[in-house]
C-alpha cells in the first residue's frame, strides 16, 4: 500500500504512464503497418495472426484495425517526443541519471522495494523497468522545457512550507498486513483460525477477498499512521499493537478485516534538500504553461503536420 505522498506523486506518473503503455503497446505494429503503406514490407509478407470458425485474422488486418482506433493518439505522442527532444537541444537541457533516480526514488516510497514498484507497473499498467525509465527523461525534460525562465526564490520556499508545515511532519510507518473478507463472522472465524495456530499469509491467500494484497500474504506494504486512504480506526489499533500481535474483526467499509502489524518504522526526518527541490518543482510548475499546452506549442514551433488516411479512420 502506498503512502499518501507516493499517491499524489504516482497519479502523475500514471497520466504520462498511460500514454506511454498506448505508445509501447503498438508502436512496432504501427511503423509495421506504415511500412507496409510505403511498401518496404509486401501485403505476401502478413501472415495469420489468430483463427476463429476457419475465419483467419492477418497480420495486415489486425494492424489496419490498430491505426484506425489508436493511430492518431501514437502518432501524436511520436510527434511530441521528436519536437521535445529538439527543443531540449536547442535549449541545452539535459536530463541527468541523477536527476532520473531521484524522481523515482519518490515514485517508489510507500513499496516494498524498488522491485515491488516495478511488478506493479508492469501488471497495472504493462510497463517494463525501460518504459518506466524513458517515460520519467521524458516528462522531466518537458518539464524543464516548460519551467524555463521561472525562478522560484527562497523565501517562496520558506512561506509554503510554513504554510503546509504538516505535509513534510515526519510520521510513523506501519508494516501491515491483511485479511479482508465480507462478514464479521467470517472475520471472527479468521481470528479463531490464527488463534489456533493458523498461517497468517497461508490464510490471507485462502480467504481474503483484497485483490491487490491476497496474492502477497496479505501485504499492505508500508502505511502511514493517518493515511486517509484506510480507516481510522484500524490505523489506530495497528499504531497501539506491538510486531506480531493480530487485531480484528474490524469494519473496513462494507467489509471487515484482520491484520497482523509486521514491523513499525521510527518517523523519517524528510531531508530538507530534497523537501525543498520537491517545494521548488511544484511551484515551478504551477507557474508554467500546462504541460499539454506545452506540447501543443512546440508542435507548432517545429512545423508538424499529420496525414491521417482517412480510408483508415471510417
Amino acid at each position: 500500500m502506498m503512502t499518501r505522498q507516493e499517491r499524489a506523486l504516482r497519479n502523475a506518473v500514471i497520466i504520462l504512464a498511460v500514454a506511454t503503455l498506448i505508445l509501447g503497446g503498438f508502436l512496432f505494429w504501427s511503423l509495421r503497418a506504415m511500412a507496409i503503406l510505403k511498401g518496404d514490407i509486401t501485403d505476401a509478407e502478413s501472415s495469420d495472426i489468430a483463427i476463429a470458425g476457419g475465419q483467419p485474422v492477418t497480420d495486415q488486418q489486425w494492424m489496419d484495425e490498430l491505426k484506425k482506433k489508436h493511430g492518431e493518439e501514437i502518432l501524436l505522442g511520436m510527434l511530441n517526443h521528436i519536437v521535445v527532444n529538439k527543443e531540449a537541444k536547442a535549449l541545452n537541457i539535459n536530463v541527468t541519471d541523477d536527476d532520473v533516480q531521484q524522481e523515482l526514488k519518490h515514485a517508489m516510497e510507500g513499496y516494498g522495494s524498488e522491485a515491488q514498484y516495478y511488478e506493479q507497473m508492469q501488471s497495472e499498467l504493462g510497463l517494463s523497468r525501460q518504459d518506466i525509465l524513458d517515460e520519467t527523461v521524458y516528462r522531466l525534460t518537458l518539464q524543464a522545457i516548460a519551467t524555463v525562465g521561472i525562478t522560484i526564490s527562497e523565501r517562496d520556499i520558506d512561506d509554503y512550507l510554513k504554510q503546509n508545515a504538516d505535509r513534510f511532519r515526519p510520521k510513523k510507518e506501519m508494516q501491515l498486513s491483511m485479511i479482508k473478507v465480507s462478514t464479521y463472522e467470517e472475520a471472527q472465524k479468521v481470528m479463531d483460525r490464527l488463534e489456533q495456530g493458523g498461517d497468517f499469509a497461508a490464510l490471507a491467500k485462502e480467504v481474503s477477498i483484497d485483490e491487490e494484497s491476497r496474492p502477497r500474504g496479505g501485504s499492505l506494504g508500508t502505511v502511514e499512521e493517518d493515511d486517509p486512504f484506510w480507516p481510522e480506526e484500524m490505523l489506530k489499533t495497528a499504531a497501539g499493537l506491538d510486531v506480531g500481535d493480530i487485531a480484528g474483526p474490524l469494519q473496513t467499509g462494507d467489509n471487515f478485516a484482520v491484520i497482523r502489524l509486521e514491523n513499525m518504522n521510527a518517523p523519517k526526518v524528510p531531508d530538507q534538500k530534497e523537501v525543498r527541490a520537491l517545494v521548488r518543482q511544484e511551484l515551478t510548475l504551477e507557474q508554467a504553461a500546462p504541460l499539454q499546452q506545452v506540447e501543443s506549442d512546440l508542435r507548432a514551433k517545429y512545423d508538424t503536420s499529420i496525414y491521417i488516411d482517412n480510408s483508415l479512420q471510417d
